[in-house]
């Protein structure tokens, strides 16, 4: 069943900055991820709430790609970028518990259970007011509110 997969306006701007390699790699995922939906992701992420429900692949090297399903149909690629324990200006996972609203990561051991780990092999699900406000929170982070405010004067 074909996957219909949306970008949040920060995600977009860090797909834009990528390399060739790494913008090659993250094509190619997106095809895989529009073809197998879950199945295209590593794990899913633990945590509290909404971090417990997002799904993440490895590309090249440090390069990640976060996910959040609105339904098994609907993907939506929140961030795109390195995991980088020592940088934590790009940390893409410093990144995600900003847009997660989350003062400190989840404590606690991490596990990386299967992104398609529902009974039915499905992807857990993020409800449609938790990515309207991951939206949001990366329209703000991306800067694309103030450059559309700008506009209108």
């Amino acid at each position: 069943m074909p996957i219909d997969a949306f970008v949040t306006p920060l995600a977009e701007q860090q797909i834009d900055a990528l390399r060739a390699r790494d913008r090659r790699a993250y094509d190619e995922w997106l095809a895989m991820l529009r073809a197998h939906g879950c199945q295209a992701l590593h794990y899913r992420l633990t945590g509290e709430d909404l971090v417990e429900r997002l799904c993440v692949v490895h590309l090249v090297g440090p390069l990640r790609v976060v996910v959040a399903f609105q339904s098994p149909e609907i993907a939506v690629v929140v961030l795109v970028g390195p995991h980088k324990d020592d940088d934590p200006g790009i940390d893409v996972y410093t990144q995600l518990y900003g847009l997660a609203d989350l003062d400190k990561p989840p404590t606690g051991k991490r596990t990386k259970p299967p992104c398609c780990g529902g009974q039915d092999g499905s992807p857990p699900l993020v409800d449609a007011d938790a990515v309207d406000d991951l939206f949001r929170r990366a329209r703000r982070l991306s800067g694309s509110d103030r450059r559309r405010a700008q506009r209108k004067r």
